[in-house]
C-alpha cells in the first residue's frame, strides 16, 4: 500500500504496526528555544516519530508534521538507517555532550525491536566514548546494558507511573508490566550503571495518592534507584479535549470534570492548580530527603506575580529552584565531553549544569548560561563552531 506525503509516495509497512520508512536529514541539536529547566546540555535523537507504547496523554501528539499523522491515523515514522547519519555527525565534531534518547519516543517501543536503531546509535556513541543517557517505559533491551555499561557517564531513565498493574495497561497499554519496569531498575544497579526512576506523569486523582508514590518511591530504592524525577501531567491545549474525553471513557464523566476544574492554569499547556502541584512536590521532596535520594521535577513552572500596572503575570518561573536537590535534573553530573588524540574525554572539573553555570570550566563560554540573557537553544552548526575553537591547544590541557 503507497501513502502520499508532501508530494511524495511511501510504501505503507503494516508488521508489526504501521509504520513509513523514511530518509532523513536529522540533525542532531540541543534543547530547544523557550522555557527550560534541564540543566544539564544534551544532544537529542528522536529515531522514530510516533510510538507504539500507546501512552493517550503524550505531549508528542500534538507537535506537527509527522506527529500530527500519527495521532490521527497511528503511523509510526522511522528515520531510515538514522545511527549511520549520526555516526558522521559525531566524527564531525571535536565537541560533545550526552546523547538523549528521546525526548520525543520511546527508544524500546515495540517497533525497535525490527530496526534497533535505538541499539545501533547507543552503540555509535559508546564507541566513541560519548555518553548517552535512555527514558523508557518498556524493557531495555540486555545489548542496551551490555553498552552503556562501557561508557561511565552514560545511564538509564524508567519511567514508572503506578505500582497497580490494572492501571498501568492502560497509561502505557504497550509498554513493561509494572514488575519488569522495577527490573529495568535493578538490571542497571547491578551493572553500577546510574539508574533514575522517573513517576512521570503523575495523574491527578488517579495516581497521585500518598500510598501509590510512597509504593513507587520505596521499591524504586530498594531496586537500586538513587534519584527520583517526577513532573505532573500537563494538557497540550491542541489535544487538551482528545485526552479529556479518553479519561472520561476510562474513568468516567466525574473525572473528566474533575480535571476541567482542576487546570485552569495555562503555561503553554494546561496546567493543574500551582497548590495542588506544590502540595505533591513538597511530599515528594521530603519523602526522598528521608529516603536518602536525590529529586528533581521535569519541566514545571509556575506564573510570576502579576504587574502592579498591567495586572499580568510576570514571567513563568522553574520550579526546580525550590524543588530539586541534585545539582541536575538526572541526578548525575556529566561534563562536557572533548576529543583528544583521536577520542573524546571527559573535560575536567565541568559538572554539567550548563544553565546554572557562570563560569565555563570547560572553555565554552557560551555554555555559561547563568548569565543574563545567555542563548540556551544549540544546534549542531553551534557544536561545530566550538569544535574548532577546540582546536586550540588550550583547550586540551582541559582534558582528563
Amino acid at each position: 500500500m503507497k501513502m502520499k506525503i508532501n508530494n511524495k509516495e511511501y510504501d505503507l509497512l503494516e508488521e508489526p504496526v504501521k509504520h513509513i520508512l523514511l530518509p532523513t536529514k536529522k540533525e542532531l541539536h540541543g534543547w530547544y528555544a523557550g522555557k527550560r529547566e534541564c540543566t544539564a546540555e544534551r544532544l537529542l535523537i528522536n529515531p522514530y516519530n510516533g510510538c507504539g507504547i500507546g501512552c493517550f496523554y503524550c505531549y508528542a501528539r500534538a507537535l506537527p508534521g509527522y506527529f500530527e499523522i500519527f495521532h490521527q491515523q497511528k503511523i509510526i515514522f522511522v528515520a531510515k538507517n538514522f545511527d549511520q547519519t549520526v555516526t558522521e555527525q559525531l566524527d564531525s565534531l571535536n565537541v560533545a555532550t550526552c546523547g538523549y534518547l528521546s525526548p520525543v519516543t520511546d527508544p524500546f517501543q515495540p517497533l525497535n525491536e525490527k530496526y534497533h536503531l535505538s541499539e545501533k546509535i547507543i552503540r555509535v556513541f559508546v564507541e566513541r566514548n560519548i555518553p548517552i543517557e535512555f527514558i523508557t517505559k518498556a524493557k531495555v533491551p540486555d545489548e542496551v546494558i551490555r553498552l552503556i555499561k562501557r561508557q561511565k557517564h552514560s545511564f538509564g531513565q524508567v519511567s514508572i507511573l503506578t505500582t497497580n498493574e490494572k492501571l498501568r495497561k492502560i497509561l502505557a497499554p504497550n509498554g513493561a508490566s509494572v514488575d519488569e519496569l522495577f527490573r529495568n531498575l535493578e538490571r542497571l544497579a547491578k551493572e553500577n550503571i546510574h539508574p533514575v526512576c522517573r513517576i512521570d506523569p503523575i495523574f491527578p486523582y488517579l495516581t497521585d495518592e500518598k500510598k501509590n508514590l510512597s509504593g513507587i518511591v520505596e521499591r524504586a530504592k530498594s531496586s537500586g534507584a538513587k534519584h527520583i524525577v517526577v513532573s505532573i501531567l500537563d494538557l497540550p491545549v491542541k489535544i487538551a479535549d482528545d485526552i479529556l474525553d479518553k479519561i472520561k471513557e476510562y474513568f468516567g464523566a466525574g473525572m473528566k470534570w474533575d480535571y476541567r476544574r482542576l487546570y485552569t492554569e495555562r503555561i503553554g499547556y494546561l496546567n493543574a492548580k500551582i497548590d495542588y502541584r506544590k502540595k505533591i512536590f513538597t511530599f515528594l521532596r521530603e519523602l526522598c530527603d528521608k529516603k536518602g535520594l536525590t529529586f528533581a521535577l521535569c519541566m514545571e513552572y509556575q506564573l510570576g506575580q502579576p504587574s502592579a500596572i498591567s495586572h499580568q503575570p510576570s514571567a513563568v518561573k522553574g520550579l526546580n529552584r525550590e524543588f530539586m536537590s541534585s545539582t541536575n535534573c538526572e541526578g548525575i553530573d556529566i561534563p562536557l565531553y572533548i576529543r583528544k588524540n583521536g577520542k573524546f574525554q571527559p573535560a575536567t572539573d565541568c559538572k554539567g549544569n550548563c544553565l546554572n553555570c557562570f563560569q565555563a570550566k570547560c572553555g565554552i563560554e557560551e555554555l555559561a548560561m547563568g548569565k543574563e540573557g545567555a542563548k540556551k537553544d544549540w544546534k549542531l552548526k553551534d557544536y561545530r563552531h566550538w569544535s574548532k575553537e577546540v582546536k586550540n591547544p588550550i583547550f586540551q590541557l582541559l582534558v582528563v
